[in-house]
């Protein structure tokens, strides 16, 4: 319900499940009647469908929709093939987070954070990743992984923002060696976020990571 400027990734997941199955799988057309439609929502002020779906039953579930469960097919690996515009793998290392801002939904869906995925299973024979963790420096399992990422010289983004508290000299070093696919991101949230992420940035630079490699999401 969000529109297709993004790969969703739980609607590849249910592709494949279903397809697995022997069941057809294609994006609605308003004229046909369906025996299962989903409907998936990111972000809870976008609105609905407006048009009638024919369905014989209808699924709406994420976190547009206050809807937490997990996924039944959550270890099934996504079919790409419903966005053959989107060259990249995407998918999570790991879920959750430490951190517990007032404004995020995370804690409350996902718990602490935990080890998810491996960057190779991640990639699929791919050599660029999207990564939607939401606090991968804090989590001893997300380290290893990137530097398995320095290892198998893949391109990445971790598209929601490192946590600039937890960049230690070591930290650094280690992102420095990372091919990134357009920025290093970074989320500066609120003002005492800001002098950890000036500290983090003069880190980076010192390994030479420069300036307009690093991108900053402010609220």
């Amino acid at each position: 319900m969000d529109g297709h400027h993004f790969p969703n990734l739980a609607l590849m997941k249910l592709a494949a499940c279903h397809r697995q199955n022997g069941d057809t799988v294609e994006w609605v057309n308003h004229l046909e009647r369906y025996d299962k439609v989903y409907q998936s929502k990111v972000f809870t002020f976008m609105p609905d469908v407006s048009v009638c779906v024919q369905a014989d039953e209808t699924v709406k579930e994420g976190t547009g929709y206050k809807m937490y469960d997990e996924l039944f097919c959550d270890d099934t690996e996504p079919d790409y093939s419903i966005y053959p515009q989107y060259p990249h793998a995407y998918g999570f290392l790991t879920r959750g987070c430490v951190r517990h801002c007032p404004w995020c939904i995370v804690p409350k869906k996902e718990g602490n954070i935990r080890a998810y995925r491996d960057i190779e299973t991640v990639l699929q024979g791919r050599k660029t990743a999207i990564l939607m963790d939401n606090n991968v420096l804090a989590s001893d399992f997300g380290l290893q992984q990137l530097e398995k990422i320095i290892d198998l010289k893949c391109k990445v983004d971790f598209n929601q923002g490192l946590d600039s508290r937890l960049v230690t000299d070591e930290i650094a070093k280690l992102l420095s060696k990372i091919k990134w696919i357009r920025f290093l991101r970074f989320s500066c949230d609120t003002t005492p976020a800001v002098e950890p992420l000036l500290r983090a940035i003069e880190k980076l630079n010192r390994y030479g990571v420069k300036n307009y490699r690093i991108f900053v999401y402010r609220l």
